[in-house]
């Protein structure tokens, strides 16, 4: 499928354009400085997509040659286009540096470009200070003022550099370029915009509209107004440093980062007296240039559109909306209106409407909730994830640092995935139907599931002798049953492959061991688990689990669970939490949920729990085993697409202790891994080990990545099963 290339696409209205066009497929390269965009996009997208459909080249564009280089390497058959500089006050104050990024960068985009239809993010900065009579802007407002004779020279407010200068030096940047030369009526136009960054951008449309006029190399330049909002999957939004934008300012004041929003002007011509503007979700904005782009495609032309709602809303309708939507009351300060500040930017987005059928379908409301759910997550935008977590299953803090993620180096691979193609009977298995085993032991024609005592336990009998210890030492005897539980009698089989009934069959044989062993007054406690692949200890292919009963309750877990559940049913607490969040959930179905736990321990760890409070397995109905059946099938098949190859976990079954004691328990299953990546080991050393644990991984990344590899297994939702 052919390539779209999209510039600063690791920045706000870039990335969510970017993840638009991944969503639906389509392979994407961002090239991008990340003098405004954020390494944290790139690693998301990178990890997310993959490089089948993701790809990044840290590119200025300032830089004729890199800009070519990136285009023989990638081919793309077209250009979205964001790089920019985009703060008024900035541009004013540094109308160089503006000019070099917006226009020079922009030219040498064109250049490197040869043809290719382009979609341009334009602004209605280009439409300067219109009158109230003016409203809603029509992409015709410019020529009309032209014609109109309105202005006689340039409206630029007071800038480090005359218009005069400006227009100096694009004419040298376009020496010898008799097409892109400016005629006077070019010139009037220019005189419109009242800021450098507004002229930069009318500059550029200038080009793209002489360039088809000349040769026919078609675009589409799109004029926007104020864009707010954050992508629906809650794990992209708007993070500028600094902050100019009033959703995402109003925002930070509730969350205690600044001390209060200012209003510019309470005395305009408006109903409560502020400013008035057009907002329009970031979503929106998104779907329109991929709409735009797919359009030239198949009817080449020189476009120009605004894209808006044609409703305004007040400073004040804002923070009222954003009070609404967040519960607080968002601090305020009275201010003098700024120069240059419009008292109403609408615009009417009515062509774009007619001639392709685009309109902003976002309501306000849900664009800010979107926005407050980004910025109350991420109350400090594209930060590494770097914090203490206490989880309450392990009963530990787990120290995160999710930047580590991002090293230069991966450290140690292993081999992926199953080895060699294996056949469904393997006559040198241990564990086939009929091969005798060391002991001499033959195994049965067995269908589904096969249980036998380990024939080399970790767990001893009672009458084992223990060493002599000194003194602040103890020892004692780790009295108690292994057993292996064979889960089929295909050699080849793994849970993830095994149909819902074979699993079920498994989830039966989990209950039986379960229910015998905790009957023995030796037993205190029954731990039912599964290692797969080498990365996780296990040589044996051959489809199986392991029980050890202990004659004593473990102190990894158990203990500290259980002093948990004399207080309250944390499991039910952090489940609930987790479907209210809904970032983390990766399946759920009317008998348990999956999800990567808020505080997971390891890059990837996943909590399966029961959604009614049961001790054990034993308690579930026959239709929530076969919830559990189903739902293991799902997760296990995504983690399989997960590195394109058999995953390797550990999967562990926490129930209930069998020692006596009346007490309230809550049953779960987790399944982790020692894999970071594809073929990648995270190595449990150091700090893991004798102080806190360090997860290198955003859980909330995690999730979606497994999420997306659940939906190309199974087809189904990304967003799972219903988790309500």
């Amino acid at each position: 499928m052919s390539k779209t290339l999209v510039t600063g696409g690791a920045g706000y209205v870039g990335s969510h354009t970017v993840e638009y066009l991944l969503e639906l497929g389509r392979p994407v390269v961002v090239l991008d400085d990340l003098s405004t965009g954020h390494q944290e996009v790139v690693d998301l997208f990178t990890r997310l997509y993959g490089p089948e459909l993701f790809a990044f080249e840290r590119v200025d564009l300032r830089n004729l040659a890199a800009t070519r280089d990136a285009f023989q390497k990638h081919r793309p058959s077209g250009i979205i286009d964001f790089a920019a500089r985009s703060l008024v006050g900035e541009s004013q104050e540094k109308p160089q540096d503006y000019f070099d990024t917006n226009v020079l960068g922009f030219w040498n985009l064109v250049r490197a470009s040869e043809g290719l239809p382009l979609v341009k993010s334009t602004t209605a900065a280009t439409y300067g200070d219109p009158t109230p009579e003016d409203l809603p802007l029509a992409e015709t407002y410019q020529d009309c003022v032209i014609d109109q004779g309105r202005f006689e020279q340039s409206q630029l407010m007071p800038a480090a550099v005359s218009f005069e200068s400006l227009l100096t030096w694009y004419d040298e940047m376009v020496s010898g370029e008799a097409a892109l030369a400016l005629t006077d009526r070019d010139r009037a136009r220019l005189m419109i915009p009242t800021n450098v960054y507004g002229l930069t951008k009318l500059i550029d449309e200038l080009i793209l509209e002489k360039r088809w006029q000349a040769e026919q190399i078609p675009y589409t330049a799109l004029r926007y107004f104020n864009v707010a909002g954050a992508s629906e999957s809650g794990l992209i939004g708007e993070d500028h440093d600094p902050e100019t934008h009033l959703i995402p300012i109003c925002y930070k004041a509730v969350l205690g980062q600044r001390s209060e929003v200012t209003i510019f002007g309470t005395d305009y011509g408006t109903e409560d007296g502020t400013a008035i503007r057009d907002y329009v979700s970031v979503y929106d904005l998104a779907r329109a240039h991929v709409l735009c782009l797919d359009r030239m495609r198949d009817a080449s032309g020189g476009y120009v559109y605004n894209l808006g709602t044609r409703e305004g809303y007040s400073v004040r309708e804002i923070l009222d909306t954003a009070a609404s939507v967040t519960g607080d009351a968002i601090p305020q300060l009275e201010g003098d209106r700024r120069a240059g500040d419009p008292e109403r930017l609408i615009a009417d987005a009515s062509l774009i409407a007619s001639e392709l059928g685009w309109k902003a379908t976002t309501p306000l409301k849900e664009t800010m909730f979107r926005a407050w759910r980004w910025h109350s997550h991420n109350p400090h935008g594209f930060r590494p994830i770097q914090e203490e977590r206490y989880n309450p299953f392990w009963q530990r803090w787990i120290t995160f640092a999710s930047q580590r993620g991002s090293r230069p180096w991966e450290g140690d691979r292993e081999a992926g995935g199953d080895g060699p193609s294996v056949t469904s009977y393997e006559p040198t298995c241990y564990l086939c139907p009929g091969n005798t085993r060391t002991t001499g032991i033959v195994n049965p024609d067995y269908v589904h599931t096969y249980v036998f005592e380990n024939d080399f336990p970790s767990l001893s009998g009672p009458d084992v002798p223990v060493s002599a210890v000194g003194a602040g030492y103890a020892a004692r005897t780790s009295a108690g049953v292994c057993e292996v539980i064979v889960y089929s009698r295909d050699h080849s089989a793994r849970m993830s492959t095994m149909p819902i009934d074979g699993i079920a069959h498994v989830v039966d044989a989990w209950v039986e061991a379960y229910d015998r062993l905790s009957a023995l007054p030796e037993i205190e406690y029954v731990l039912i688990f599964e290692n797969r692949g080498a990365v996780m200890g296990n040589s044996q292919l051959h489809p199986h689990g392991q029980v050890y009963a202990f004659g004593s309750i473990p102190d990894l877990m158990l203990r500290e669970q259980i002093q948990m559940f004399e207080k309250s049913d944390f499991v039910a607490e952090a489940l609930e939490t987790e479907l209210i969040d809904g970032r983390r959930v990766l399946h759920a179905n009317d008998g348990f949920c999956a999800f990567v736990p808020f505080a997971a321990w390891m890059p990837y760890d996943i909590c399966i729990a029961p959604r009614r409070a049961i001790g054990s397995l034993s308690e579930a109905t026959d239709s929530e085993r076969t919830d559990l059946a189903e739902l293991l099938q799902a997760v296990l098949k995504g983690l399989d697409s997960l590195f394109d190859a058999p995953y390797q976990y550990s999967l562990a079954l926490i129930q209930a202790p069998s020692d006596g004691q009346d007490r309230p328990f809550h049953a779960q299953i987790h399944i982790t891994s020692l894999l970071r990546g594809p073929d990648i080991r995270k190595h449990v050393v150091g700090a893991d080990i004798f102080g806190r644990s360090v997860n290198p991984s955003d859980p909330n990344i995690t999730a979606a990545e497994i999420r997306r590899a659940m939906s190309q297994s199974t087809g189904m939702s990304e967003a799972g099963a219903d988790v309500g």
